[in-house]
């Protein structure tokens, strides 16, 4: 036999027998969702759109998952909407949103089994600021644009609709270490699929 119809038998070998071991262990999914800025407090009404993000994720144990997920809020700047002072005016600041892509890296816990799943998560991960433009005389009042590190902790449900896919809601605290100190807490509905 050639070293060509080895290494074709080899990865077949290989394949057939990593299938079993595959099955149930990875997982994709991805979500959109409401962001609320709760540094100083959690107000109900003061969730806007949005965060969109995606998920991959793999079963350490039984109940243990590890998930990276990639993700983008659009939320308002730490200064937006409180009264600053302009050249001797007293003026309300404007929404000076900006974008917080992120990367982050968590744990999983998973409880109860069946049809339906809770867990709680927590992990690390990277946060850009990005601030959109704005007129030069609210600038000074922007986030500055950086990349910083930051941690997230949450819960989420998981209700299996068919074999391998299920609908997912989660709810995630993140604390981003930013000069501004951002708090904010997102609220996602998605869809995920096992492997």
């Amino acid at each position: 036999m050639s070293i060509s119809g080895k290494l074709v038998s080899l990865l077949t070998f290989l394949a057939i027998s990593a299938t079993p071991a595959l099955a149930q262990d990875w997982g994709v999914g991805a979500s959109i969702g409401l962001t609320n800025d709760v540094e100083h407090r959690i107000r109900l009404d003061h969730f806007d759109p949005r965060d969109v993000n995606a998920w991959v994720d793999f079963a350490l144990e039984e109940r243990v998952l590890l998930r990276g997920t990639m993700g983008s809020i659009k939320t308002k700047g730490a200064k937006a909407g409180l009264v600053a002072d302009i050249d001797g005016d007293e003026v309300v600041l404007p929404d000076l949103k900006e974008r917080i892509d992120y990367v982050n890296v968590a744990v999983s816990y998973q409880f109860w089994e069946g049809d339906f799943t809770s867990g709680i998560f927590g992990g690390i991960g990277g946060y850009k600021i990005d601030p959109d433009r704005v007129d030069a005389e609210f600038r000074e009042f922007q986030d500055p644009k950086e990349t910083v590190f930051g941690f997230h902790a949450g819960v989420d449900g998981d209700l299996r609709v068919i074999s391998r896919l299920s609908i997912v809601g989660r709810i995630t605290f993140h604390k981003i270490f930013s000069d501004t100190n951002r708090s904010l807490l997102t609220a996602n509905v998605g869809a995920a699929f096992r492997f």
